[in-house]
């Protein structure tokens, strides 16, 4: 069983609702981009045996 489509149906929802209304969506892209970055640095940390932060993954 795939779990992302039931995952994206209310993501994407919102977002078209949003351009549709011409609002702000609730999630942003900065913080799609922020998630991104934070499971990039929990892998980075992991694979290297370090501590990362965020920060060094936001650019």
């Amino acid at each position: 069983e795939v779990w992302f489509p039931d995952a994206f149906v209310g993501t994407m929802s919102q977002l078209l609702c949003a351009i549709e209304d011409g609002t702000e969506p609730e999630i942003s892209g900065r913080d799609n981009l922020e998630t991104i970055a934070l499971c990039t640095a929990v892998r980075a940390g992991a694979k290297e045996h370090r501590i990362t932060t965020v920060k060094e993954f936001l650019r």
